[in-house]
């Protein structure tokens, strides 16, 4: 299958009236919509409310500045989603795949993220608060500026890696060490 080019933003040449908006944001209130495939669909400023989306598939789908609250996206299939200014509310996301994901500026809050694997997602300014993230399996994402509980998260990895490899480096006797081989012990000296 084909990969789809990232999620770009408008460039700076386009005017904004160049971009046709929705006809209306849609509703979804009270809705199981479990199995669902959203495919190339324009749902900005949508309004999911107690909705059950799980096991959904949503495929190129612009959910710029949508309101998300009690919803259920349980192992859904999110691939190539705009979710800029989006505000998610009491979201279960648990098992969750996201790839090619836009959060920038999004506020998620009180939701379950837990073993979601999120690969190529923008996190930008993105606002995460009350929510379960264990288990998250985080690849190819920018983190710049990522902070959890006030600690920057980039800066961590960072300092984490350097760690690592200062300590798997050779020793600084000008031998390298030969793997599967331990350095000889001294003798212990006699008294």
């Amino acid at each position: 299958m084909a990969k789809k080019p990232p999620i770009a933003p408008a460039s700076e040449d386009t005017a904004e009236d160049q971009i046709a908006p929705p006809a209306a944001p849609g509703r979804f209130h009270g809705s199981a919509l479990a199995g669902a495939d959203f495919d190339d669909a324009d749902l900005r400023g949508a309004r999911f409310h107690n909705v059950a989306l799980t096991k959904a598939d949503f495929d190129d789908v612009d959910l710029r500045d949508a309101r998300l609250h009690n919803v259920a996206l349980t192992k859904a299939e999110l691939d190539d989603v705009d979710l800029r200014g989006a505000r998610l509310h009491n979201a279960t996301l648990a098992g969750a795949s996201l790839d090619d994901i836009s959060l920038a500026g999004a506020r998620v809050d009180n939701a379950d993220a837990a073993a979601t694997r999120w690969s190529d997602v923008s996190l930008r300014r993105a606002r995460f608060e009350e929510s379960d993230l264990r288990g998250v399996e985080i690849v190819g994402c920018t983190i710049d500026g990522l902070t959890i509980d006030g600690v920057r998260i980039d800066r961590l990895l960072e300092e984490a890696k350097a760690r690592s490899s200062a300590s798997s480096a050779p020793e600084a006797t000008g031998k390298e060490a030969t793997p599967g081989r331990k350095k000889p012990r001294r003798p212990a000296p006699v008294r």
